[in-house]
C-alpha cells in the first residue's frame, strides 16, 4: 500500500451478515501507485474490481499473466490467489471497489462471460466508475445514511459494468447451466423446490445437471441450495424476532425438524442456540 492510497471499509456490517447477504460493499478505494508496487499474492473472501484510470500494469491469475492498461478494469474473484503490479515506467492509477454476497459471484459472472478474458473487461467511460467510488469515499462514514447511499453507488457501478461490457449485445450462448440454475433456485429457494425441479426447468436429467454444476461451481446444486436456504435463515434469525418455524417454513422447509437438523449440520449448532449466541 502507497502513502497516496485512500480507502472506505464498512465495519458498519459484521463479516457473517456480509456473507449471507445479497450484495454489500466490503470496501473502496482509489491508489496512484509508484513504479514496481506490487500486491499478493493473496487470495480474499470477498471480490474484487480495479478500473485502471492512467497508466498500465499487470495481474498474475490462474498462472496466466494479463497486461492491463488506462480505461480496463480487472477482476479478482473471492477466494483466488492473485498478483498484481504497477509498470516500471508508467505505474497505474486506479480506483477499486470489493464487495460480497450471495449474489456476488453470480454479478462477476455475467460481467465476464461475453469477454474473451475473464478477468480483464475494456471500458469506455473509466471516469464514470472513478469519479463514483471518489464520491463513495467521500461520505462513507458508516453511518446508516452512508451506508444505504454507498449501497446505491455499488449496484450502480455493478449495473453500468455489465452495460459497458457488452451484457446488452446479442450472443451466441446462453448463459451457463450453472448460472441459470443458480439464479432459479435463489428465486425459489422458499418454495421448498427440490433439485429435480431445477433440471426440470432446465431441461436437463438431474444427475447431468449435478455434474456440470459441480465441475463449474464446485459443490452440487444440493449443496448450493442448502447454502441458500441456512445462511437466508440466519439472517432471519440475527434480524427478526420469528419463530423457528416461521423461519424454517420461509426457507423452503415444511419441516421444523429437518430443517433444524440441515442448520445443525451446516453451522454446528441449532437454529436456537445460533440466535442466543448472536444476540
Amino acid at each position: 500500500m502507497g502513502d497516496n492510497m485512500i480507502q472506505f471499509v464498512d465495519t458498519r456490517t459484521s463479516s457473517k451478515h456480509k456473507n449471507i447477504t445479497d450484495l454489500i460493499l466490503y470496501n473502496c478505494g482509489s491508489e496512484p501507485c509508484s513504479p514496481n508496487q506490487d500486491f499478493g499474492p493473496i487470495a480474499r473472501d470477498f471480490n474484487l474490481i480495479h478500473f485502471v484510470l492512467k497508466g498500465r500494469g499487470k495481474l498474475v491469475l490462474d498462472k496466466e499473466t494479463y497486461n492491463i492498461e488506462k480505461g480496463q478494469a480487472f477482476l479478482i474473484p473471492a477466494n483466488k490467489a492473485a498478483y498484481y503490479q504497477a509498470d516500471e515506467y508508467e505505474p497505474w492509477e486506479y480506483s477499486w471497489v470489493g464487495f460480497m454476497g450471495i449474489k456476488s459471484e453470480m454479478y462477476l459472472q455475467n460481467i465476464s462471460l461475453v469477454q474473451d478474458n475473464p478477468y480483464v473487461v475494456s471500458i469506455g467511460d473509466i471516469t464514470f466508475f472513478h469519479s463514483t467510488i471518489l464520491e463513495m469515499l467521500r461520505i462513507g462514514d458508516n453511518t446508516l445514511s452512508s451506508s444505504l447511499a454507498i449501497q446505491g453507488y455499488l449496484c450502480h457501478i455493478l449495473a453500468k459494468l455489465v452495460h459497458e461490457s457488452g451484457e446488452t449485445m446479442p450472443v451466441k450462448e446462453e448463459l451457463p447451466y450453472s448460472v441459470q440454475a443458480i439464479n432459479y433456485m435463489e428465486k425459489n429457494y422458499n418454495g421448498g423446490i427440490q433439485i429435480s425441479e431445477v433440471a426440470e426447468y432446465l431441461g436437463l436429467h438431474p444427475n447431468y445437471l449435478t455434474s456440470v454444476f459441480k465441475q463449474e461451481i464446485g459443490e452440487t446444486p444440493k449443496q448450493y441450495l442448502m447454502n441458500i436456504r441456512i445462511k437466508k435463515a440466519c439472517e432471519l434469525l440475527q434480524d427478526t424476532s420469528y419463530s423457528i418455524q416461521v423461519i424454517s417454513n420461509s426457507v423452503g422447509y415444511s419441516d421444523q425438524l429437518t430443517f433444524s437438523r440441515a442448520f445443525k449440520n451446516m453451522m454446528g449448532i441449532s437454529p436456537s442456540a445460533y440466535r442466543k449466541k448472536i444476540l
